[in-house]
């Protein structure tokens, strides 16, 4: 294979404040012949990573562009309208990409962009891959026939986590052979040096994610108000992140008596998010499952914090345990339920020695078993592996030709 064989990344929003593992498995491609290549449906806002810059170059789909598109949605036969869009979305990478003649397709994410990502590889005629992480396949229905197709035709399918390969073997139906699972992982030099956790004085609980319903930010509200409200403990909770739940959560802060205790600042920068985790005391992840089945697969501020050196707090489901053990790696809790939420930040609080060791060995099981680096190869050689796979078959075809 040629050095910096172009992979087409078929995404949602790029980039995505909330998916910065998909930017970091990109960029480690490189170090294995593979150069990624930004098929994003939507554009995201920027990020402050440095990372994005050459990738941002690379096609984003405008149906707005295409009004014979426009019509035959309205007015065409054969197909939903949505699958109709995502044909004309994979239609138009497909021309933008004639030139840069990419070798595989990789979509991220179940729906969508795997129907794109499907659609696309079939039209330049190359092999095709997905991964799949958390609410994608929580909250999506039964399977489509497109998801069918897609499964079928798949070299691979990646989860992040032995949670979400389960989900897709025992609820989607999908092959054994075909899911195979490779972590997120983290690149340890792109962090800020780790935390060392003072002793004691104040402290601050952290909180990262999108201000919505599976994040449990409002059980962390309810059991953090009691250390909140003691002035003399001098501990302030930060949430960073914005969503829909915003308004709700500063109206029950304010009805706990904590309001002036909470600080609420937004989606930050990748980096300035990275400083301001350094300076937790313990980071929360209360995850709970949501009423339309979506949850957390294993956020990935979890890793952030861990490699951080800083202790994590996090409710004990789908694959969080994979990385944080209690009493071994950090602490976990049952989703939902304030009381022993509370219990877990107070002693994470009051014995900072004990959860200093806590993040210490988080932080040496991540540099043991969830580097970057190492996922990164496994998609490298997924990809290798799909190219020669597909090469093989087209040369069976033209052999068979040959011969008849």
């Amino acid at each position: 294979m040629a050095p910096e064989s172009a992979v087409a990344y078929v995404v949602g929003g790029f980039p995505a404040p909330t998916e910065t593992f998909v930017l970091t498995e990109m960029s480690l491609l490189g170090a294995h012949g593979f150069e990624p290549v930004v098929c994003a449906l939507e554009r995201g806002p920027d990020i402050g990573d440095e990372r994005t810059a050459p990738l941002l170059r690379t096609a984003r789909f405008r149906p707005s562009r295409y009004a014979c598109v426009a019509l035959s949605l309205l007015y065409g036969v054969g197909g939903s309208v949505q699958r109709r869009v995502r044909g004309a979305a994979a239609g138009y990478f497909a021309e933008r990409l004639l030139r840069r003649r990419p070798v595989h397709v990789h979509a991220h994410f179940l729906g969508a962009c795997v129907e794109v990502g499907h659609s696309l590889a079939s039209m330049l005629g190359v092999s095709f891959s997905y991964s799949c992480h958390a609410s994608d396949v929580l909250t999506a229905g039964p399977p489509t026939p497109e998801e069918h197709a897609a499964v079928h035709d798949a070299h691979r399918i990646v989860a992040c986590t032995e949670y979400i390969r389960n989900r897709l073997l025992l609820d989607r139906g999908y092959p054994p052979n075909k899911v195979v699972r490779i972590p997120h992982g983290i690149d340890l030099s792109l962090l800020p040096e780790p935390a060392d956790p003072s002793p004691g004085g104040p402290g601050v609980i952290g909180a990262v994610g999108r201000l919505v319903p599976k994040k449990g930010f409002d059980v962390l509200l309810k059991a953090a108000a009691p250390i909140l409200r003691k002035k003399r403990a001098g501990v302030e909770l930060r949430v960073i992140g914005d969503g829909p739940e915003r308004d709700r959560l500063e109206t029950l802060a304010a009805s706990l008596g904590v309001a002036e205790h909470v600080r609420f600042l937004g989606t930050l920068p990748w980096r300035k998010t990275l400083a301001e985790i350094r300076e937790f005391a313990v980071l929360a992840a209360p995850s709970v499952q949501a009423e339309d089945g979506d949850t957390d697969g294993l956020p990935n501020v979890v890793l952030e914090a861990g490699a951080l050196r800083v202790p994590v707090v996090a409710s004990e489901l789908a694959g969080i345990p994979e990385l944080v053990r209690s009493g071994e790696t950090g602490m976990l809790v049952p989703p939902g339920e304030v009381e022993p939420l509370q219990q877990a930040l107070r002693a994470a609080l009051g014995n900072r020695e004990a959860a200093g060791r806590l993040a210490g060995a988080m932080r040496e099981e991540i540099a043991r078993s969830w580097s970057a680096a190492e996922s990164a190869a496994g998609i490298a050689s997924l990809f290798s592996q799909a190219v020669a796979a597909r090469a093989g078959v087209v040369r069976g075809a033209a052999e068979e030709g040959a011969v008849s």
